[in-house]
């Protein structure tokens, strides 16, 4: 998701000044660009959207979910205060209200108080303060913002002043028209001109765009970290870890906004994590190994970001230009210099390699008419370090093991980090002055709020019963020690397995493990059959689907190794060109060590894929829908994959699936119209009826979106289920996995993660929006992350503690994970829908297979 659950405070805020980096036409802060094709602004309209009638709720059923069924049935419009104002207020920061009106109040009473601890210092902003803000003019037009910053500072009738490229404010009222001329390094003449704009109050919430520009010239002026994009590091004191040619930046995300509590300086520790290895080590690595491929090198390295030291900026890798090398010239305002020659004379770096090819990066940027045009950046691959862990690394256990030491800290370890930002801040005397001056004060301990845990939940198995989670981990592995699956598919011998020769004995023990651990579990599987291949290519493997396949109910791949040209083929043609449901497993993974484990959980996920029902979750509430929707960016095109899931069924054990496909990455989806209107007629082929209610989680869209989403796909939604006789209650939802909020519960000095099932609907909520957070999941390393819920649209009479109830309930619905997940249910498959037909289908699979799980 692009943008997916970051905060936006700091939004406006220009990149603190740092050292010049390489030169580009007007000075611009980056290494040599050339201008291209001009784009054009585009926008979008909007509609309103009629709020639809709804039925009251079925007070007994939701009794079970351990609310108060009092409450659930005469819920009323939220409390007032007098004079008629709403309890919450609709104060916004930088996002337009979307809190739903006329919305019960939450039951308090839907599980157990408990005290926590959140990553949130309270601010405290002076009252009386006035400061003055100001359009600033640079004639001619200026793009640099360092340049811009340099040149405000000439300004002798400003003394203190915040600055962000484009407004300025500071307590001195200048008299109007203001505008005065300055001199830049090149002896060029530039006018620059203060329009005010208005008068803003210390304690206003406009004042607090000023508030996150003012901490973040402190963290780099006054503390030494360093801005990469939005966040600090401290690059003065890496974590090497020798071994593996990493090291890590520590560092912190921040951002000053306005919550129920008041306002919040939200803080995390991060860390950015460098290779040691330049991206010319990198090009030479994959040279070496492909014999010279430079197709190899472009597929590996495109999509890289990398960093260049000298001026600590990111830039993600476009493409290489082979043509291209450091003793190329290139055109700069000050005349013609070669590449190599301008890093030794700015930066006093000596290229030595003088035949590399050069990186490109694209950005897109304004001319000095205002235009919007595409620039291309070259970059020296000497220079540029690698960023972040390539595929290989990620699945080193020792690499991934070494850098969660460092990475997952305890709720201990990290009220300890937070302490010592806000300390040094304390300690630094020229912070101090400048936050006194600016009328703000930082609390010194973390913020204290209220939390919930939910009941205990228990997942339904076979003949009826009941199985408990654990509620301190919230797993049930347990579980697969019994017959366990509700209803289980006829697969007895009706499968094949592929393999190639060396590795039959793996096959063989893979079936005669499966007819052992399938029946004990309550799947219905016998011996399949055995179809042996010359060849490990991908072609071989397709030539046996079609040859052995055609009665089978599903087919067994068993690879050498996990290449992903193989596996999407495998599964391009098992999805479109002869729809079966299939499984991919390397071979290595049938060790004898963990043999049982790996194939209980592939037996299972054959059950699955075939429609099988292994456990539910008891909700309390017929005729229900729950919708998952996600986007995933189509790794072979220039277009997003939007993946729609939907059950059909009590139990949430069935389902209905859709792909659409949109232009340009974009996140919103545009065909939900469809996928609904698919979705209600199978639904009511189904159960003879329409659902009462309809609870859609749609996960990937970020805070700047919502509104977008709300004006566009709910109303998307809205005009399918208006086309019903009666119209289905209506409750629309967005989950953001990505966030800052971490939360601590006390426990005696210490601090601990809370236990799964906590919800926290107060003191980091937004009063704008109507919210909450769900930790759903335990974590044996580290802080837990919860999972925000923003309900966008609530056209029905149920409590907010119902949904917040039912969201954990479908968090235990993942097939693939005998536990909790971090969303619910319906979001984790329609991430893998839109993820398989993103990364190996582009293309919509065939309709044959909507009703099965088979992208699991």
């Amino acid at each position: 998701m692009t943008g997916r659950g970051r905060a936006r405070g700091r939004a406006a805020a220009a990149p603190a000044p740092g050292p010049a980096a390489a030169p580009v036409a007007a000075a611009a802060a980056a290494p040599p660009a050339i201008n291209g094709a001009q784009q054009q602004p585009r926008g979008r309209g909007r509609a309103r959207v009629q709020p639809a009638a709804v039925d009251q709720p079925p007070v007994q059923q939701l009794a079970g979910m351990a609310l108060n069924e009092q409450n659930a049935a005469q819920a009323g419009p939220s409390r007032q205060r007098e004079g008629g104002a709403p309890e919450r207020g609709r104060r916004g920061f930088g996002n337009q209200v979307l809190r739903p009106d006329n919305v019960p109040e939450t039951d308090k009473k839907n599980g157990k108080e408990i005290a926590l601890f959140a990553n949130y210092f309270k601010v405290e902003l002076a009252t009386n303060n006035v400061f003055y803000q100001y359009q600033t003019n640079f004639s001619p037009n200026l793009d640099n913002v360092k340049l811009k910053k340099a040149l405000i500072h000439q300004i002798s009738e400003l003394r203190r002043h915040i600055f962000d490229g484009n407004m300025l404010y500071t307590p001195n009222r200048l008299e109007q028209p203001f505008s005065t001329t300055v001199t830049t390094r090149r002896q060029e003449q530039i006018t620059i001109s203060l329009i005010l704009t208005g008068e803003i109050s210390g304690s206003s919430e406009q004042f607090l765009q000023v508030a996150n520009i003012l901490l973040n010239q402190i963290a780099y002026n006054n503390i030494g970290l360093q801005r990469i994009k939005r966040d600090f590091f401290d690059p003065n004191h890496p974590v090497i870890i020798q071994r593996h040619h990493i090291e890590l930046w520590p560092g912190y995300e921040f951002t000053i906004r306005p919550y129920n509590a008041g306002v919040l300086l939200g803080l995390d520790v991060k860390h950015k994590i460098l290779r040691t290895d330049t991206a010319l080590d990198f090009i030479t690595n994959i040279m070496n190994r492909s014999g010279g491929n430079t197709r190899d090198v472009i597929k590996e390295i495109v999509g890289q970001i990398v960093i260049t030291k000298y001026n600590n900026k990111t830039y993600k890798i476009d493409d290489i230009d082979f043509d291209k090398k450091p003793t190329n010239e290139v055109e700069l305002r000050t005349g013609t210099t070669t590449y190599a020659d301008y890093y030794a004379n700015q930066y006093e770096i000596e290229i030595k390699n003088l035949t590399q090819p050069l990186l490109i990066n694209r950005v897109k940027s304004r001319d000095s008419q205002g235009n919007q045009v595409d620039r291309q950046i070259h970059l020296i691959p000497e220079v540029c370090f690698m960023t972040g862990l390539t595929d290989s690394m990620r699945n080193d256990f020792r690499i991934m093991k070494d850098l969660a030491e460092h990475t997952r800290q305890t709720p201990e370890v990290k009220r300890n980090d937070l302490l010592k930002f806000r300390r040094t801040i304390e300690e630094s005397e020229p912070s101090r002055t400048l936050l006194n001056e600016w009328g703000l004060n930082l609390h010194s301990d973390l913020l204290e709020l209220k939390g919930r845990v939910l009941p205990q939940e228990s997942v339904l198995i076979k003949d009826g019963r009941t199985f408990p989670v654990k509620p301190d981990k919230a797993n049930f592995d347990q579980l697969t020690r019994q017959k366990f699956v509700i209803n289980s598919p006829a697969i007895h011998t009706s499968y094949v397995v592929i393999c190639i020769e060396r590795d039959r004995q793996n096959a063989a023990k893979f079936m005669d493990t499966a007819t052992r651990v399938g029946p004990a579990c309550g799947v219905d599987i016998g011996q399949g059959r055995l179809q042996v291949i010359s060849s490990e290519r991908a072609e071989s493997y397709i030539g046996a689907i079609r040859e052995t396949c055609q009665a089978a109910k599903i087919v067994v791949c068993i690879v050498p190794q996990n290449k992903k040209d193989r596996y999407d083929a495998i599964k391009k043609h098992c999805c479109i060109d002869q729809p079966i449901p299939s499984q991919v497993v390397v071979s290595k993974n049938l060790i004898e060590k963990k043999l049982m484990s790996v194939v209980t959980k592939v037996v299972m996920q054959m059950a699955a894929k075939l429609g099988g029902e292994l456990w539910s979750v008891n909700i309390p509430m017929q005729n229900a829908m729950f919708v998952g929707i996600d986007t995933y960016h189509d790794s072979g095109s220039n277009k997003s994959v939007g993946g729609f899931i939907a059950s059909m069924n009590r139990l949430c054990t069935r389902y209905y699936s859709k792909t659409t496909w949109q232009h340009s990455k974009q996140e919103l989806i545009c065909q939900l119209d469809v996928c609904m209107t698919g979705a209600l007629k199978e639904y009511h082929k189904l159960n003879g009826a329409y659902p009462d209610r309809i609870i859609i989680f749609r996960d990937g869209v970020g805070d700047g979106q919502l509104m977008v989403v709300r004006e566009q796909e709910v109303r998307q939604i809205k005009d399918s289920i208006a086309r019903l006789e009666k119209r289905p209650q209506l409750v629309f939802i967005v989950v953001t996995k990505r966030i800052q909020q971490r939360f601590m519960q006390p426990a005696g000095s210490k601090l601990v993660n809370p236990n799964p099932g906590t919800i926290i609907d107060e003191g980091v909520s937004r009063d704008e929006y109507l919210d909450f957070y769900l930790i759903p999941q335990s974590v044996g390393q580290g802080t837990v992350t919860p999972t925000h819920y923003n309900i966008i649209e609530f056209d029905t009479n149920l409590n907010v503690a119902h949904i917040q109830k039912i969201a954990y309930k479908l968090c235990h619905m993942y097939y693939n994970w005998t536990g909790t997940i971090r969303v619910p249910a319906v979001c984790q498959y329609a991430h893998k829908l839109a993820f398989l037909v993103g990364q190996s289908l582009h293309a919509e699979p065939s309709p044959i297979l909507e009703h099965l799980l088979y992208y699991l």
